[in-house]
């Protein structure tokens, strides 16, 4: 047999080994850090770690768990249940369940050894459960918490970590995860750590060649021939796993890496081979026990022993397994189909009964007859333990493989729990699916509640994908007459206001709220309360009346509390928020959302419902300027793939802030994401009415006024639309006519049109009653911009937006001001409003707005820019070009006189100078000879 060939020392990791200790260090004085070794498989992740955590000085508690490939969407908190079964094996029975609660504890859900689980739990108490006991745990000494193969968590155990990761707050613990890298379930977890705690990342890379010879130098126990250190770098490619086994290769080339692992057991005896077939099988470590329950060999010591020292197995915590992941893969993909059904089949039933793993081992053998029944139980447990995404999988793992006669349930009672685990987890497609196959199945004059029931979940998801849901919505609350079912009529009712409360049915959302809250206080349900509540307070924020809101929303919150409604919790502070944004209190709504968000990764919800806030959180930072800020939450949100309906506010975020900074190309990317969604989402009203927004805006920027006002009459035909955004319509709508007049100052036909439009905003404006801040600034912008140009007005609507912080729309009503300014001849005046838009565009960034202050300031002849007159052949001067580059465009003398703030009879004295300059006679010789020559590019 022959001899080892892993190396006895880590190679070439000087760095990584430094970072590690160093993190350590800090986490036993008292700053929690997190570590995340990433690489390929086999780049020696575990190998680094296990080295280190070996070494480290002050007897630090090591625990440690992995997570399993098979059953890794279906599993929940597989290696946290291991972790905690090595901290009683470390710790004691006893002095590990001294430190839970006297009362029960949800970690007994894991180990039942800890005690009985409350029958029923939040997702919230598991979490600080397990953080309060590594907490209790680093306080007697330094801990060291180890999850492998992270890439194959599910999804409650990344949350888990990333929780744990920001949470860990004064504890002397080091919290160390290991993932291969390119893994998607990878690129959630780094979005996650992102947003709080110490993390620090250890990319690992391929070994160079020096490294390599001495890899090899370690594992002959001589120094190793150049020439063949130089070969096995080039076929390894640096891969520590890939040269250690090209070590023992001999010169014969293998077509295949993984073909060059199997090399390694092709002349293993027969027991040796069944011993490690059993654990390619199992995926994890097996006890002797199990073992020799699966793998049924005689020899099974020796084989061990032998596999042992040929380094294919090691000796774990709980009994044995394959040295390393790709290594177990090869010998899987080795077996015949006949040989791994038998063994998953052995597997499947040594293990204990009700677990997620069993029913996967009973899949993979065949047998369905067994597995859907496991898969049940395994659901229900998963379910009990807030695990939704791991119960919607197995869930669906059992509609997959239906047969009427393999449960005690009927399929409909499966769709049914699958579309409610659907909505807990996110998944609003697939709740989507389930529940419109469960109702195909009921018939609503014999079960009419239960029909109620599954529409008003499938208008939920609907709701949450794109905004519609109603007609479900209503179906159901008719079917639940008052007096016949109230607990649920008043649930329905109140997710029926929900859908309503953006749209044109503000006035129904109420009705139906109250009588959502009377049903509740009849029943004195506090659960049935807080959505009622909710939705009134959203209705009175969103019609400004911010002091009624602020109560509705407090007490919503208390009521969610009280009732463990976390959905309706964390919705208050998203709805808050936005009520503060109406209000114009931009920095107070961005301290809610963030507490929001806090809130949520407390929760344990940062996936499923902090996208909602980041949504509220950036709108907040963008309105204050901070849009570097905004632009990382919107991205970050936008990893955890939130609902479409969520991912629409993002991009709309991300569409703002690129077209205000002139990123005309990604600006267009984002507006075809968005107006996709908008084509397929009739009900997502505030996404359409923003899009419609940037629409207008970017044909602008484009100088298409004319398509800008096309957008504008299909908009001012919408009802039943928020008054802020109405408002913002009416400011820009404005700003459109403005830009059609200059384009066409002649065209009587235009002119009629524009100042109609400006009478039919102006109605629509005084039809508004400006109750907050903002909605009196953006009335204030109305007037400036829909005015005759007086300089107080465009001031004041100035100092409104600068009294809001919003450092954008003050720049941009300060160069109007500036450009009212200069038409009186007051230069003082337009130079002071220049230079303040000026500062605050180069600080936002926004390059269109300041190349249009650079423009105005040049046309007003306010300064001189550049230093010297521009060069050009006919030796015209700097106000010439600027003259030019006007009458070029058509204007008539007293128009140039108007856009460049001088004189009638000064134009007349430049267009002589320029006719004669040019040697042309007239001005459409002049404009042809200038087109011609590149002057208006100079």
């Amino acid at each position: 047999m022959l001899g080892s060939v892993v190396s006895p020392v880590l190679v070439g990791r000087a760095d990584e080994v430094a970072a590690l200790r160093a993190a350590y260090e800090r986490a036993r004085s008292g700053q929690p850090v997190t570590v995340l070794v990433s690489g390929e498989a086999g780049i020696g992740k575990s190998r680094l770690v296990s080295t280190v955590v070996r070494a480290l000085p002050g007897d630090p508690l090591v625990v440690s768990g992995g997570c399993l490939e098979l059953g890794a969407e279906g599993a929940p908190y597989v290696p946290f249940v291991a972790v905690l079964r090595d901290l009683v094996r470390q710790h004691g029975r006893d002095r590990v369940a001294a430190l839970l609660s006297s009362t029960g504890s949800a970690l007994g859900d894991w180990l039942p050894e800890l005690g009985p689980a409350p029958a029923r739990y939040a997702r919230v108490r598991l979490l600080e459960e397990m953080l309060a006991l590594i907490g209790r745990v680093s306080e007697l000494r330094p801990a060291v918490l180890v999850v492998e193969d992270l890439h194959w968590a599910d999804a409650s155990s990344r949350e888990l970590f990333a929780y744990l990761s920001r949470n860990l707050a004064g504890d002397r613990t080091l919290l160390i995860g290991t993932v291969r890298t390119g893994e998607h379930p990878t690129r959630q977890l780094l979005a996650e750590l992102a947003r709080g705690g110490d993390v620090v990342r250890l990319p690992l890379g391929p070994l160079p060649q020096r490294h390599v010879a001495d890899m090899l130098a370690a594992i002959d126990g001589s120094s190793p021939d150049p020439a063949r250190a130089a070969r096995i770098h080039r076929r390894s490619g640096g891969n520590p796993l890939f040269v250690e086994a090209l070590s023992s290769a001999g010169e014969s080339p293998a077509g295949d890496l993984r073909s060059l692992l199997l090399d390694r057991i092709a002349d293993l005896p027969s027991p040796s081979r069944d011993v490690l077939s059993a654990l390619a099988v199992a995926g994890a470590e097996l006890s002797d026990e199990i073992l020799g329950e699966v793998g049924a060999v005689a020899e099974q010591e020796q084989a061990l022993t032998g596999l042992i020292a040929r380094d294919l197995v090691v000796v774990g915590q709980e009994g044995y397994a394959i040295r390393h992941d790709l290594i177990r893969e090869a010998v899987y993909a080795s077996l015949i189909p006949a040989e791994r059904r038998r063994l998953h089949a052995r597997y499947a039933a040594a293990l204990p009964e009700g677990g997620t793993t069993v029913a996967e081992h009973w899949l993979a053998a065949g047998d369905p007859g067994r597995a859907l029944p496991a898969a049940w139980h395994a659901a229900a447990r998963a379910g009990r333990q807030n695990a939704y995404d791991a119960q919607l999988h197995l869930l669906e793992l059992i509609l997959d493989r239906w047969d009427d006669h393999l449960l005690d349930v009927s399929r409909t009672q499966v769709l049914e729990a699958a579309a409610v685990a659907a909505l807990a987890a996110g998944k609003s497609a697939a709740g989507v699916a389930h529940s419109t196959a469960a109702l195909a199945s009921v018939d609503p004059a014999r079960e009419p509640g239960r029909v109620a029931a599954l529409l008003g979940l499938r208008g939920r998801l609907h709701n949450l994908i794109d905004g519609t849901g109603w007609d479900d919505l209503e179906r159901a609350v008719e079917l639940v007459p008052p007096g016949s079912a109230d607990d649920l009529r008043s649930r329905l009712l109140s997710a029926l206001a929900f859908t309503g409360v953006h749209g044109d049915r503000g006035d129904d959302s109420r009705r139906q709220a109250s009588e959502a809250l009377r049903l509740a206080d009849e029943r004195n349900d506090a659960g049935l309360r807080a959505p009622a509540l909710l939705i009134l307070g959203g209705i009175d924020g969103l019609a400004g009346r911010a002091e009624t809101a602020r109560h509705a929303f407090a007490e919503a919150r208390r009521a969610a509390h009280a009732s463990g409604d976390e959905h309706t919790l964390l919705l208050t502070y998203q709805w808050e928020a936005s009520a503060l944004i109406v209000a114009g209190h931009f920095e107070q709504a961005a301290e809610l959302a963030r507490a929001g968000r806090r809130e949520a990764e407390r929760l344990g919800r940062t996936r499923s419902r902090g996208t909602m806030l980041a949504c509220a959180h950036a709108i907040s930072l963008a309105g204050l300027g901070q849009w570097d800020t905004a632009l990382e939450i919107a991205e970050s949100a936008l990893t955890e793939s939130p609902p479409p309906h969520y991912a629409a506010f993002m991009w709309l975020i991300q569409g703002d802030i690129t077209r205000r900074r002139g990123e005309g190309d990604r600006f267009e990317i984002l507006l075809r994401r968005l107006t996709e969604f908008a084509q397929h989402s009739s009900g997502a009203t505030e996404v359409t009415a923003d899009l419609a927004h940037q629409r207008i805006e970017w044909e602008l920027d484009q100088g298409r006024p004319d398509a800008a006002d096309r957008i504008l009459t299909e908009r001012l035909t919408v009802k039943g639309v928020p008054a802020m955004l109405l408002l913002r319509l009416a400011v820009l709508g404005a700003r459109v006519q403005r830009a059609r007049r200059a384009a066409a100052p002649r065209n009587r036909q235009v002119i009629g049109e524009v100042a109609e439009r400006l009478a039919e905003l102006a109605r629509l404006v005084n039809g508004i009653d400006a109750v907050t801040p903002a909605l009196m600034a953006y009335r204030l912008a109305f007037l400036a911009e829909a005015g005759t140009g007086e300089l107080a007005t465009w001031d004041r609507a100035a100092a409104a937006w600068r009294d809001l912080g919003c450092p954008y729309e003050t720049a941009l009503l300060l160069a109007g001001a500036a450009e009212a300014a200069l038409a009186s001849n007051n230069r003082a005046g337009a130079k002071s409003r220049l230079r303040e838009a000026r500062d605050l565009a180069t600080r936002l960034g926004a390059a269109p707005l300041l190349a249009r202050i650079d423009a105005l300031a040049a046309r007003g002849r306010l300064g001189d820019p550049a230093g010297q007159p521009e060069r050009n052949d006919f030796g015209l001067t700097r106000r010439e070009l600027d003259v030019l580059r006007v009458l070029a465009k058509g204007r008539s003398n007293p128009q140039i006189a108007a856009e460049l703030f001088i004189t009638v009879n000064t134009v007349a004295t430049h267009v002589a100078r320029i006719l004669g300059k040019l040697g042309v006679a007239t001005r459409t010789e002049a404009a042809a000879r200038a087109h011609d020559t590149g002057l208006l590019d100079t």
